[in-house]
């Protein structure tokens, strides 16, 4: 029988894609025990996304949770979605500022990390993945899987190389939009594994257009050492493929995951409860929609957008706006739709329709087109560099690069400061904003809306997770 492992990434990508990043870590403790007993590769549950919300919205600090995760999860990697170049979606970080937060990761309980370059632009990457590295973690570099003309598979293997040149542990075929089918699995992940050597591929793949567990199942085929997967109730959708499918359809096939069904189980009934308790929608398989593969805009973008169209009252533009969406991306050069060139394609996309085409231009876009976000895939369109560049010259540096350092000057203005983590939690947050969860957490932290501390207990003290049923009282 053949293996394949399995990668959690419920309390990531999976509340990320269906719960807008709004998981609290009171709601993760209590079945942090059984996810660590269920047999799982690694349990992915941070990233940079996961520590805003946590700022922002939840008045929670995110390295008091990576202590505490690591803390209940004693037995199982637990692992994290880098940072290459940017924290939040509108400022590119200098040198000394990625290289300190990708250390402190590792030293507050990060043993797994990936990092995927902006646009595929690999020089993006390397200054995290050799930190990561330095500091003895476990490193996969990702291939961000996208389509246009000039993603080729040639252009994928070139990503592989040279991500494999800068020492990475393993290579993930990163699939954010959920564009990867069975048929082009089958014809690249060969090429990859093939360039790889002897460095496992694994596959990474929403469910946004239906073809998530089918592609998942044909990567494991084609040689894939690893997928990831969400707890049934936070699978499927926008997310990713359910894991208790995988692991059924996967041992129907002959592979053993070493995954325990009774644990999927017991995480999945927890979810379920808890959803209900707070009022958090459930996963459901996702419609196929052939226009996705020409917009490509991510469904919660969507949701947004119809939100904020209807509220200026122009919620007819929608249609306007995805039919925009693929002519301004192939004039910007083909820059993959997700965070944070998504947002850039878009909003461009809906200045244009509303006062014509680049006729308002926001710095972003402006200094995109000027190099300043990384090497696009393809060439900016002439017309449009001129236009957008306003006549400056396009820089070729790496990115990160051409910022000034940081660390000594947040030291200067803000410090002095008791750790890194408290030197870098005011480098990406406004000072009222760390006021705020300060404030949160001196009164206690939002309210749970269960007892916990029993849960855990209970979670804790089980000896087998087969008789563990975790609920969330009402």
């Amino acid at each position: 029988m053949n293996d394949v492992r399995i990668i959690d990434t419920t309390l990531r990508d999976g509340q990320q894609s269906l719960w807008a990043t709004r998981m609290t870590t009171k709601s993760m403790l209590p079945i942090l025990p059984v996810l660590d007993n269920a047999g799982f590769a690694s349990i992915e549950f941070m990233s940079t996304v996961q520590m805003d919300a946590c700022v922002r919205y939840l008045g929670e600090n995110p390295w008091d949770r990576m202590r505490l995760v690591k803390k209940h999860v004693t037995r199982t990697p637990l692992r994290m979605l880098g940072m290459s170049q940017f924290f939040s979606i509108s400022t590119v970080l200098p040198d000394d500022i990625i290289d300190l937060f990708t250390r402190t990761c590792a030293r507050a309980g990060i043993d797994e990390v990936w990092i995927t370059a902006s646009m595929n632009d690999t020089r993006t990457a390397e200054v995290a993945i050799r930190a990561a590295k330095a500091e003895g973690s476990w490193v996969a570099g990702g291939v961000q899987f996208t389509i246009s003309p000039v993603h080729t598979d040639e252009f994928f293997v070139q990503v592989a190389r040279e991500l494999i040149a800068f020492g990475v542990d393993a290579i993930v075929l990163k699939d954010a939009g959920g564009l990867l089918t069975p048929e082009r699995v089958a014809v690249l992940l060969p090429l990859l594994i093939d360039v790889a050597g002897s460095l496992p591929v694994q596959v990474h793949s929403h469910c946004v257009t239906g073809f998530g567990p089918a592609s998942n199942l044909e990567a494991v085929k084609a040689g894939a050492d690893a997928i990831w997967t969400a707890s049934t109730p936070l699978a499927n959708g926008a997310s990713l493929p359910s894991d208790e499918s995988m692991v059924r359809h996967l041992s129907w096939m002959g592979y053993n995951t070493g995954v325990d069904p009774h644990a999927l189980a017991a995480s999945a009934g927890y979810f379920r409860d808890l959803a209900t308790a707070e009022g958090k929608p459930v996963g459901q398989p996702a419609e196929y929609d052939p226009r996705y593969y020409a917009h490509q805009m991510p469904g919660g973008m969507i949701s947004n957008f119809k939100a904020q169209l209807k509220a200026l009252g122009k919620s007819e533009l929608l249609e306007a706006v995805l039919d925009e969406m693929p002519l301004v991306r192939h004039e910007l050069g083909y820059p993959n739709i997700q965070t944070p060139f998504s947002q850039f394609v878009a909003t461009q996309a809906l200045l244009n329709v509303i006062h014509g085409r680049y006729e308002v231009v926001p710095d972003e876009i402006h200094r995109f087109v000027l190099g300043y976000w990384g090497r696009t895939p393809g060439d900016i369109d002439p017309n449009v560099l001129d236009r957008a560049g306003r006549g400056q010259p396009v820089v070729d540096g790496r990115p990160s690069s051409l910022v000034p350092p940081l660390v000594d000057r947040i030291r200067a203005k803000y410090g002095p400061f008791e750790s890194d983590e408290d030197l870098l939690l005011a480098t990406f947050f406004l000072p009222e904003v760390l006021d705020e969860m300060r404030r949160v957490r001196a009164a206690g932290g939002p309210k749970p809306t269960t007892s916990l501390v029993e849960l855990v207990r209970a979670a804790a003290t089980s000896p087998d997770v087969k008789s563990l049923a975790l609920t969330v009282p009402r």
